[in-house]
This record gives structure tokens, C-alpha cells and sequence, in this order.
């Protein structure tokens, strides 16, 4: 091990140090971009793509570079050059990504990747190819000390991969991993034989981060998770000049909890009270994506007998509920650590109701959640009389409507009975390409119920939300078509 050891020189370990460092940095990038853009597919597109072109950029700039009088001091200042820019990020991603914002999650991801990251990945990208010139002696030679810099920068790009997704993201901050690259890459360049420029670079680490941790936060509470970016918000309502804590994951508003009552400020919450409407009997419950467990907390106050199991990927988000959002211990409260779609894929339990409350990023529901077998395994998860209760944001008509009709026609091919409640816009006069939460009521009881009958069963706050109640074959995509295809076979009450 020693003799090894001995046989590596400096060039091999500014390769590793650099493969290492680009990893982490691309992934990092979705933490970075998460609180403005959120993490959907779109944001990791824009950032392998445009990382990779930079990438490749510096690997030609670095090969025309090292032609001319290759030296090592040269590829330490490369380095360094590199550390600066990785610090530049956090200074710069708070105006950018603010820029970026109005753009929209497609357009916004491109343009924040390429003024955040292309100039640091351009000159990581210099270092490899640089470092081979330097390597090479003969031409003869030429082909194994490539072959051997990039073997060693893949292996540090593993490396920083493991590194970043098992133990950076979850345990420090953006800018503290930032802050940390640009440290590690002032070392590097220290090793490829600078002296004071490094030092220099190390005391603007320091000062950045005392810097950034002197600066006040608008948040009650901000972190990275291993599956999100969790903020914490104190809010005043404009509607109502109600105080109110939100629970933020990405760029999203997933909870919001009234500091100065117990009443439910999320239409779609008030639309789960109808749920006893449609189930016979509600003695066990399932909800599907916690949030701050508004939802799970009601219904526990509203059913005292009932037990609820909750299946919450992400065991930050559970612990941000005990400590702001009032979640307390609970005999009949069982919180499971999993994805969902694992979940469902196991579960031997039966439930009166589940609740499909999961989402990942810009509105969508997680993909695996959302097919046709996916609400196979939630029917057989219910008892014969069961009930889905399904919270889907979209819009009724247009182009905004087509998660909706697509996620409606598949629950038609598995629940006999679909009920429709949008929580803000369910008249035609109304502005309905406009998003909004819709909450889906689908049952294995096949016997339709009117609005007469549900009137009949409803207290006088369910009446109010039972006029919600729409025909979604009334509604038109962008094409002037019906939106559904399968709503035939359902008899709807308008």
C-alpha cells in the first residue's frame, strides 16, 4: 500500500480531486436551482446537458492550452481559476435564479445553468486533458498515460457521487458545499505548486462564510434534505390577515398550517371532509404523502376511533412537522418512511380510505403513482366499500388540463365511480385553464350517488362544498374536443 502510495504524483491527484469536485458541483446544481425551479426532469436536462457541453468546451480549450509551454504551476492556476468561479455561485445564485423565475421551469433551468455553471465546468473541463500533456513524455507513451488520468478522474467522479448523494446534500447546505469546493480546489491548487494565491482564495472561503451566515433569513427554518429543500415560512394571508406557516419543499407550498386557530386554510383539506359521504365506514386510513400532516392531524380529530398510517418518503419533512407544525405523538398515527409506490407494492393491510397526497416538483404527481397499476395496487389496498381520495393540481380545459384527463381516464379503468371537486373554478364562467387542486373522490361501490342524495347526507359546511361538484364532460381541451374519452360509462350528476 505505502509503495502505491509513492507511485502517485501530484498530477493524479489534482485529476481525482477535479473528477470529484465536477460531480458533486452538477449535482449540487439541483439543490441550488430546487427553491426557484424545483427538481422536476427539466431542471436535471438543462444541467447534464449544458455541463456536459461546457465540459467538452474546456476539454478542447484545455488541449489547445497545453501545446504552448505545458507547466504544472499553469494547471494550478487553472485550478484555482476554477475555485473562484465555484465560489462565484454563491453570490450570484440568488439574482440569477430570481432572473430566472419568470421564465418558467424549462426556459428558467437553461438560463440559470448557463450563467451558474458553464464557466465552472469550462475550466474543470481544461484540467484533464492538461494534465495528460504534462503526463506524456513520448508519443509511444501518449496512449497509456491517458488512458490511466482518465481512469483516475472517472474514479473521482464515483467518488463524488457517492460523496454528494449519500452525505453532502443531506448533511450541509448549498452554499456550505459550495463554500467547501471552492476550499478543496485553493488545496488543490496549492499542491500543483502556487503559494500565496491559494491562501489568498482560503481567507475569501472564510470571510464568504461567515458572510453568508451573518445574513438573516426569511425563514423560520431552511435545509436540505436527501430528497428535498425544506423551508419553513411566517406568512400573513392578504385575503384574510390570517398568520399562517407554510411548509415549502422546492418551489412549492406543500402545507399551511393557521397560527391563530385550528380551522383548515387549504380548500382541498375542507374538500377531504366530504369523505364520509362516500365511505360507509372510516375505522382505518391511509394517506399517501404527509407534507406537515394537516391533513392526517384532522382527520385523527375528526374520526377519535380511527387509526392513520402514513407513507412519507422523506424523514426530514416528518421531523420539520414535529418541531413547527405542532405534529405530536399519537397511539393511532403510524408514520412509514418509504415511496409510496413501494408501499403499495407490498401492503397486506386493508383500508376504508386512502389519500393520494404525494408530489414531486412544479405539480405533478410522482410518475410511479400516477399509471394504471400503480391504482390497481390502491384498489386492492381498500376494503370493497373503499374510497380514493386523490388531490390533483391542474386545470379543466386546455393545454393545463391534460395531466388531469389523462390521470382521470386511468382511474375510470380501475374505480367504477369518479366524483370531481375543483376547489376554486367549477362553473363555466370561470377561468378554467387556470391550475388549481381538484380533488377526486373514486369508489368501489358501483352505485351512483346524486348531488340530492350526498345533500341529504351532508352537514351544512359538506352542502357548501357539494355544490363544487362538476361534470367534467362539459369541459373542452384546447383542440375543442371533449376532454375525457371514457366518462360513457359514468353517469355524472351536473
Amino acid at each position: 500500500m505505502i509503495s502505491l502510495l509513492k507511485k502517485i504524483s501530484r498530477l493524479e491527484i489534482i485529476v481525482f480531486v477535479s473528477g470529484t469536485v465536477v460531480m458533486v458541483l452538477e449535482l449540487i446544481g439541483s439543490r441550488i436551482l430546487a427553491p426557484y425551479l424545483g427538481t422536476s426532469i427539466f431542471v436535471w436536462t438543462a444541467l447534464i446537458g449544458i455541463i456536459l457541453g461546457a465540459l467538452s468546451a474546456g476539454y478542447y480549450i484545455g488541449g489547445s492550452l497545453s501545446k504552448k509551454n505545458p507547466k504544472l504551476s499553469t494547471l494550478a492556476a487553472i485550478i484555482l481559476v476554477a475555485g473562484l468561479l465555484i465560489l462565484s455561485i454563491t453570490i450570484l445564485k440568488e439574482p440569477v435564479l430570481k432572473l430566472a423565475l419568470p421564465l418558467g421551469v424549462k426556459a428558467g433551468s437553461v438560463v440559470a445553468t448557463l450563467m451558474l455553471f458553464t464557466l465552472p465546468s469550462i475550466v474543470m473541463g481544461m484540467v484533464s486533458p492538461y494534465a495528460i500533456r504534462l503526463k506524456v513524455q513520448t508519443v509511444e507513451g501518449s496512449g497509456s498515460a491517458a488512458g490511466i488520468l482518465y481512469a483516475i478522474s472517472t474514479l473521482g467522479s464515483i467518488f463524488g457521487t457517492f460523496l454528494a448523494g449519500f452525505y453532502l446534500i443531506p448533511t450541509f447546505s448549498s452554499t456550505q458545499i459550495l463554500l467547501g469546493l471552492g476550499a478543496v480546489m485553493a488545496l488543490t491548487a496549492l499542491i500543483g505548486g502556487l503559494r500565496l494565491q491559494p491562501l489568498a482564495v482560503l481567507v475569501i472561503v472564510g470571510i464568504l462564510g461567515i458572510g453568508t451566515s451573518l445574513v438573516p433569513s426569511p425563514y423560520v427554518y431552511e435545509s436540505d434534505s436527501a430528497y428535498n429543500h425544506i423551508r419553513v415560512l411566517d406568512t400573513i394571508l392578504t385575503e384574510t390577515g390570517a398568520r399562517v406557516r407554510v411548509l415549502l419543499l422546492a418551489t412549492e407550498a406543500h402545507s399551511i398550517l393557521n397560527l391563530d386557530s385550528d380551522d383548515l386554510i387549504a380548500q382541498y383539506h375542507q374538500l377531504y371532509q366530504l369523505d364520509n359521504l362516500f365511505a360507509r365506514k372510516i375505522e382505518r386510513a391511509l394517506t399517501l404523502g404527509a407534507g406537515a400532516y394537516i391533513a392526517p392531524r384532522n382527520f385523527l380529530e375528526r374520526y377519535p376511533t380511527a387509526e392513520m398510517t402514513v407513507v412519507e418518503i422523506d424523514p426530514a419533512v416528518t421531523v420539520v412537522a414535529q418541531r413547527y407544525f405542532n405534529l405530536t405523538k399519537n397511539n393511532r398515527l403510524t408514520t412509514i418512511h418509504q415511496d409510496a409506490r413501494l408501499f403499495l407494492n407490498h401492503v397486506e393491510e386493508k383500508y376504508d380510505i386512502i389519500y393520494g397526497d404525494a408530489f414531486a416538483s412544479y405539480y405533478s404527481i410522482p410518475f410511479q403513482l400516477t399509471t394504471i397499476e400503480a391504482l390497481q395496487r390502491v384498489s386492492e389496498a381498500l376494503t370493497d366499500d373503499g374510497v380514493f381520495v386523490l388531490n390533483v393540481i391542474s386545470g379543466l380545459e386546455g393545454e393545463q388540463a391534460l395531466f388531469f384527463s389523462a390521470e382521470y381516464q386511468t382511474l375510470a379503468q380501475v374505480f367504477p365511480q369518479l366524483y370531481v371537486f375543483p376547489t376554486r373554478f367549477y362553473r363555466p364562467d370561470q377561468n378554467l385553464q387556470t391550475p388549481q387542486n381538484i380533488v377526486i373522490f373514486a369508489t368501489k361501490n358501483p352505485s351512483r350517488l346524486t348531488v340530492e342524495s350526498l345533500l341529504q347526507r351532508g352537514t351544512e359546511s359538506q352542502q357548501e362544498q357539494i355544490t363544487k361538484l362538476i361534470d367534467p364532460t362539459k369541459f373542452k381541451t384546447i383542440s375543442g374536443l371533449s376532454l375525457f374519452n371514457l366518462c360513457a360509462k359514468n353517469e355524472f350528476a351536473g
